[in-house]
């Protein structure tokens, strides 16, 4: 379990809200084990998860600030859970492995529509909620 401003932010893999979409393993730092995600975040993967109607590859959702500092992250990145630069209480970001050009254009389609940000990447997108965590807008860029 991680603990983040003495709150308590960790999915059950058997029973968190996002099973069977998204497995624990998926969501976690790579390097640390860390799951922390920001309050809400869950609830509006799981709706885009839905929305979208079709398996979704994680590559890349929590990161640790060191974890993202070593692979050579953005340091304002969204994945940042423990130490986020904005005060989102954990990680409000997910990269998905895509690379079917149908398949890209709908997730990409069903994000924007339901408010998310979208970074496109030659292999997978970059999915963010920084609108409801920051004063900044939505978003589309290319990486």
């Amino acid at each position: 379990m991680q603990l983040f401003d003495g709150e308590l932010f960790i999915l059950n893999a058997m029973n968190d809200t996002l099973y069977p979409y998204f497995k624990t393993q998926e969501l976690v730092c790579k390097s640390s084990g860390l799951l922390c995600l920001a309050p809400g975040f869950d609830e509006q993967l799981l709706i885009l998860r839905k929305a979208f109607n079709a398996a979704m590859i994680v590559t890349s959702c929590c990161r640790s600030k060191k974890y993202n500092q070593q692979i050579g992250g953005n340091p304002r990145s969204f994945h940042i859970c423990d130490q986020p630069y904005y005060h989102t209480k954990g990680a409000c970001a997910i990269d998905i492995k895509i690379t079917d050009s149908h398949q890209r254009y709908k997730l990409i389609h069903t994000a924007l529509g339901l408010g998310w940000s979208v970074g496109i990447y030659r292999t997978f997108l970059h999915l963010d909620r920084r609108t409801n965590y920051t004063n900044l807008r939505q978003v589309v860029f290319i990486g």
